[in-house]
């Protein structure tokens, strides 16, 4: 087991942090809680003013036996320790793990009630209440601790960054320039500084910021970070490249500065230095699944498959549960070996795990992949029949028919499936979105009003029925949905998005700003949701704003359903 070694490294060094940090990490990969905890405690009694410690053990714990059982191992622990939030904190972290939000949000207002000078509190309970998608408590609880402490630069920072992600850049600069006005080399307000201007195009001003922010914080990968941001996205891969090398010369260890670099590379075209980058990212951080990914992307791309089988039999290794690996397994297989090697390679994880139905499914692609359709469908027709209620082979072979651009016989899989067992939501759901991407609305609005029925508080159908009576210019009805998906989630970025969108459409800007900007928040990249909030901010009279969002996401270049629209808009902002 990988383990070893450094097991037998804590052994002779038990005093040593990174031996430790290293140690558990693998050991919580591997999913061996019950030994974490035992060196979690081990450690908390050599250092018990050590609170990392605790909070990873309340996490371990969580992991073993439960909400519960962790919750009281932090009660427990808070009564040695009961000036630390990091209980409070932690126990916020597991109830948002867990599926209860809200209790997360009582229990942080609970704990700031009781300690409302606690700026870490404030900032969590803040942040929990932007993930909820209510903006104006997100705001005000800020507001109300610098109205008692207004020199509180974390709170103040945390306010600057709200109002950045929400759009509003006049409040947010406002108040970064308050940071600096008290303490010039505050690197949070430095570096927002310096966002604003790279979201404005002002690079001579944005380079200002980060140079300031690098001197003043020499030891800090951030500003260098945003430095190699701002050059990827004027695509000055030269500059780019420089800055890159020289940030992982400082910090040759940082994931996230080889992934930096990485994505440099990249974007520049330099495929074999990106992969010897995300190589080292990838032995650095093994159980990272965005560095995985990259890494596999690149080796697929570049037609290593033999490096690529190796570095997803590691993973597998490491997570031998792992489905989706094992699916890559036998597609790099193929690749490798041919058809018949990756359909051996299926046949022997099937023999592993009968009655799995993935590894017919990914043999059905493998016949595919190499021009033999009718052997795919058939091979999914031939398991689907043996196998008539599995939902995994009849998606498989409706996906098949979709490609072969048989729309017919795909959606007559799907409604033969329904037919049988008229309650499968997951193929209903299905069948509801392929009439939405047929843009057959009529009977997309009659599947996702049977699975409201099934389900009143399925988010998804409630959700695209809003958006389906929107389009019918039924905004009562759409807004009845969408407020009904809200409640059924409400930190979900498209539900946000189409709610908010809604009640610009009824003439309601101002309340939905709370849900745009929480939109925003949740999915900063999203062009959709960054041009309905130009709009709101347009229409409540902020055209300031709404002119600097438009200018950023126009420049992106970047394809959006509403570009026109938006080009249109930032020209009447320019006029005035």
């Amino acid at each position: 087991m990988r383990s070893l070694p450094i097991k037998r490294a804590h052994e002779i060094a038990p005093d040593s942090i990174p031996i430790l940090s290293r140690y558990l990490g693998l050991l919580i990969s591997a999913k061996q809680f019950r030994e974490a905890r035992t060196v979690l405690q081990e450690a908390v009694t050599r250092d018990p003013r050590n609170a990392a410690f605790k909070v990873d053990l309340i996490r371990v714990e969580a992991e073993i036996d439960g909400l519960d059982a962790a919750l009281a191992k932090a009660h427990a622990l808070a009564k040695d320790d009961p000036e630390n939030n990091v209980y409070d904190l932690v126990s916020a972290e597991l109830y948002q793990k867990a599926g209860r939000p809200q209790d997360a949000v009582k229990m942080l207002e609970t704990a700031v009630d009781a300690r409302p000078s606690d700026d870490g509190l404030t900032i969590a309970l803040s942040r929990l209440y932007t993930r909820a998608g209510d903006q104006t408590k997100a705001e005000t609880v800020l507001t109300r601790r610098l109205t008692a402490d207004p020199k509180s630069f974390s709170v103040r920072a945390a306010l600057a960054r709200l109002y950045l992600a929400a759009g509003r850049t006049g409040d947010a600069k406002r108040n970064y320039d308050e940071l600096l006005s008290q303490r010039p080399t505050e690197v949070a307000a430095l570096l927002g500084l310096a966002e604003i201007a790279v979201a404005q195009k002002r690079w001579p001003e944005a380079t200002d910021y980060i140079t300031r922010a690098r001197t003043a914080a020499p030891n800090d990968p951030a500003p260098g970070l945003l430095l190699v941001t701002m050059y990827g996205l004027q695509q000055d891969w030269k500059h780019a490249t420089s800055a890159a090398t020289e940030l992982v010369a400082q910090f040759p260890s940082n994931v996230d500065v080889l992934d930096a670099q990485g994505r440099v590379q990249t974007g520049a075209g330099y495929t074999e230095s990106a992969l010897s980058t995300y190589r080292r990212a990838h032995e650095l951080a093994p159980t990272s699944r965005p560095i995985l990914a990259r890494y596999l992307g690149l080796l697929k791309t570049a037609k290593k498959f033999p490096e690529e089988r190796t570095v997803l039999q590691a993973a597998f290794d490491r997570d031998p549960q792992n489905a989706a690996l094992k699916g890559d397994l036998i597609r790099v297989e193929a690749e490798i070996g041919g058809l018949q090697a990756g359909l051996a390679k299926a046949r022997s994880f099937a023999n592993d795990d009968p009655g799995n139905s993935l590894y017919d499914v990914v043999s059905a692609e493998l016949y595919e992949n190499v021009g033999r359709k009718p052997e795919a469908i058939a091979l999914a027709d031939q398991i689907a029949a043996t196998h008539p209620s599995d939902d995994n082979l009849t998606l498989a072979l409706f996906r098949l028919y979709t490609r072969a651009d048989d729309q017919a016989k795909a959606e007559g899989v799907l409604n033969a499936r329904l037919k049988d067992d008229p309650k499968d939501v997951a193929i209903r759901s299905v069948l509801a979105d392929f009439y939405l991407e047929q843009k057959n609305y009529d009977l997309a609005i009659a599947e996702y009003t049977r699975l409201v029925a099934e389900n009143p508080t399925n988010p998804a159908a409630l959700n695209n029925l809003a958006w389906l009576y929107q389009r019918q210019e039924d905004l009562p009805r759409a807004r009845q949905f969408a407020e009904r998906a809200f409640a059924a989630a409400p930190a979900t970025a498209q539900i946000d998005d189409t709610l908010g969108w809604i009640l610009v459409d009824q003439g309601e800007a101002d309340k939905a700003m709370a849900y745009l900007t929480a939109a925003n928040s949740a999915a900063p990249h999203n062009p959709d949701i960054q041009y309905h909030l130009a709009v709101a901010l347009q229409r409540v009279g902020r055209p300031a704003d709404a002119q600097a969002m438009l200018e950023t996401l126009l420049g992106s270049g970047v394809s959006f359903a509403n570009k026109t629209d938006a080009e249109k808009l930032l020209q009447d902002l320019k006029r005035g």
